[in-house]
């Protein structure tokens, strides 16, 4: 479980809830404006695919550098960033109703698992060392 995140009855603040929305919304219009960059189904394929292992790359570089620290707002822009610009609905979307099946298995099968080393090596780069907390 996410540090900071794993107490369901804890209150949210107001900053809080702006730093999602924000984040959500900043997320959203960089994600658009990758995907628009070129109107090829190929493009839109694979800046969907590069879209969610970098953003999980910084999601787990932000929450790397963020364990163990006490920053619920920074936390919660980070996860609305994160949900507005990786795109996993889209992804899902692109993988059954891409034409040719073996690549959609592949990219369906494929970008979880580099999203995933990408999250790790992020927070892998940037979690402190047990020597450095206080």
């Amino acid at each position: 479980m996410i540090e900071g995140l794993q107490d369901a009855d804890r209150r949210r603040s107001v900053g809080e809830y702006v730093a999602v929305t924000v984040g959500g919304a900043v997320g959203a219009a960089l994600r658009y404006e990758v995907w628009t960059w070129r109107a090829t189904p190929r493009w839109q394929l694979m800046s969907t695919f590069g879209v969610n292992v970098f953003g999980c790359l910084v999601v787990g570089a932000a929450l790397g550098y963020l364990w163990s620290r006490p920053a619920p707002v920074a936390r919660a822009g980070v996860f609305g960033l994160a949900c507005g610009f990786t795109t996993f609905g889209l992804y899902a979307f692109q993988a059954v109703t891409h034409r040719g099946a073996w690549n959609s298995v592949l990219y369906l099968l494929g970008t979880p698992v580099v999203a995933l080393i990408a999250m790790a090596l992020g927070a892998a780069i940037t979690k402190p060392r047990p020597s450095s907390i206080r």
